[in-house]
């Protein structure tokens, strides 16, 4: 019994890969009246990995350092910064749970947000594409402000949107 329960874990091990990103961004877009609000963060790090072939294998973690969003507006970014206690919890991380595909080709990635000290559950739509060594994820979904304790902005009793779209791009090598 203990040698196929140790042969199953080792062909596990063989069977899986990690995955080294090469490229991407998390892009936030909310708006305040008629203004939009689009700020965007380069520094996306992932450890993710595949069993062979199987995009629906698809598991890891996505994370980002908070302080790195920037807009068109940099005294609206810190000041994001300071009311949402980003010292305090510098990262934003997205835990991949599970992958399926959509009747329509496209897939619903399901996992777990930790933003701001509070872990919630979290579902995207994407497009993958496993094609010549790279594996492209793009994906989309919204988080609510009041979901997170997130506090916007707000001047003479106008506040920005609670509603965030997020758009997130990584393309990784095989």
């Amino acid at each position: 019994m203990k040698t196929l329960l140790l042969s199953l874990l080792l062909s596990v091990c063989i069977f899986a890969q990690s995955l080294t990103l090469k490229e991407g961004f998390v892009a936030a877009h909310t708006e305040m009246l008629i203004t939009s609000i689009d700020p965007l963060n380069t520094f996306l790090k992932a450890d993710v990995s595949i069993d062979q072939n199987d995009i629906l294998s698809l598991r890891g973690k996505f994370w980002i350092q908070m302080d790195k969003f920037s807009s068109d507006n940099k005294e609206r970014d810190e000041d994001m910064h300071k009311a949402n206690r980003i010292t305090a919890f510098p990262l934003a991380t997205f835990t991949l749970i599970k992958l399926s595909k959509n009747t329509d080709g496209t897939y619903t990635i399901e996992g777990n947000l930790e933003f701001l000290g509070l872990i919630k559950p979290l579902q995207a739509k994407a497009e993958i594409h496993d094609k010549d060594g790279l594996v492209s994820i793009k994906a989309t979904t919204k988080i609510f402000a009041d979901d997170f304790g997130l506090e916007m902005p707000c001047i003479l009793f106008v506040c920005v949107d609670e509603e965030i779209d997020l758009y997130v791009k990584a393309v990784f090598l095989k």
